[in-house]
């Protein structure tokens, strides 16, 4: 029998295969279990989704819990979010009692129509509004279900921030209404848009201002990761150098999508000993199959916008754009890098972490920095 990869790049399983945080996960569950709501952001592919759910298997023994976990970046407006919503609701009742009894209580509250999913057999809801009023009532019946729940509900909305995108602009105010009379049960939002995350919690003015904790995810320590990565190597009986291991997490910047990526691409391969070779086989086979992906970015971009992404790879980390050093060694004027650099950012291929630029895909960053 195929032996379980342990370098996940999906969902979470469990937490042997999960690497540290212990500190972040005690500050989410002692917040949640004092009262208060939680925050929590990073850049995209640290690991907050899957800490979350770290934090959901500590709690989910736990009596008259309830633990649902809400993604919400594909929804466009307030109707794709209450249906996201009643169906995180109804898929966590299903195995409980009263189910069809509750399930009613849910759906004629919210107006809704109970559906079964052709391919699953799930229950879902299907709704269709035709007023401001009957969205925003149904929403009110959903907390209201909830707070009539004797268990205490914990729900994490992943990417939060969504919600600023909808054309209903009063969203926030509409859900901190709601949030803020929910006493028994707290909330865990999250998202990759810092920015905008700390804008909605931190600015005096918007409807959450000072409502939640804040926790910003940073990266594992480079001696914590290679640990957790040699351990799973040694346990299946592969020989790995340590040092290595540390070179490689550092050069994929101690991002963890794209460490957890290289290292499932290694262990796969059909070798008990791992060197240096091996390592240049696995990241070449990478970038290799990638390139295809790549050259269509380059067909995407403008010209100036390819060439200060560039560089950005190639100086791994962009402190000072408009420094006289940086604009000679590549061509450019300042006026130029101040306009492509933001639409680099506009378009998420670059991010900026504390005052220096970098490029979002590290194996896209990885293969620029090859380029002549």
């Amino acid at each position: 029998m195929l032996k379980q990869n342990p370098f996940l790049i999906t969902d979470y399983v469990s937490p042997d295969f999960f690497c540290n945080r212990h500190s972040e996960r005690q500050n989410i569950i002692s917040a949640l279990d004092n009262g208060r709501n939680l925050t929590l952001l990073s850049i995209r592919r640290l690991g907050k989704t899957g800490l979350i759910k770290h934090v959901f298997y500590q709690l989910k023994g736990r009596k008259n819990t309830r633990l649902l976990y809400i993604d919400i970046i594909s929804t466009q407006n307030i109707d794709d979010f209450i249906k996201l919503f009643s169906n995180a609701i109804l898929a966590d009742e299903k195995d409980h009692a009263n189910f069809l009894k509750k399930i009613q209580s849910l759906i004629s509250g919210i107006k809704g129509k109970l559906v079964f999913d052709p391919t699953s057999g799930m229950p879902e809801v299907e709704i269709n509004y035709n007023s401001k009023s009957e969205r925003e009532h149904s929403l009110e019946k959903i907390f209201n279900y909830l707070a009539a729940q004797k268990e205490k509900y914990i729900i994490a909305f992943d990417e939060f921030q969504q919600i600023t995108e909808y054309p209903q602009k009063n969203m926030e105010a509409i859900l901190r209404t709601h949030i803020q009379h929910q006493h028994k049960d707290q909330f865990i939002f999250s998202g990759s848009n810092k920015h905008l995350l700390i804008s909605i919690f931190s600015d005096y003015g918007r409807p959450f201002y000072q409502s939640s904790d804040i926790l910003e995810l940073q990266r594992l320590k480079t001696g914590e990761y290679a640990k957790f990565i040699v351990g799973h190597f040694n346990k299946n009986h592969k020989e790995i150098d340590e040092n290595l291991v540390k070179e490689y997490i550092e050069y994929f910047d101690n991002h963890t999508f794209y460490i957890q990526y290289f290292f499932n691409r290694l262990f796969a391969m059909a070798y008990k000993k791992f060197r240096d070779t091996e390592f240049r086989i696995c990241i070449d086979a990478i970038l290799r199959e990638k390139e295809g992906v790549f050259y269509t970015y380059r067909n995407l971009l403008t010209t100036a916008q390819f060439a200060l992404l560039k560089s950005i790879a190639k100086e791994k980390e962009l402190a000072r754009p408009n420094s006289k050093e940086f604009l000679q060694k590549y061509n450019f004027t300042a006026s130029s890098v101040n306009r492509t650099l933001k639409a680099l950012i506009d378009k998420e291929m670059v991010y900026q972490e504390n005052t220096k630029y970098k490029v979002y895909d590290v194996f896209l960053s990885k293969w620029l920095e090859k380029l002549n």
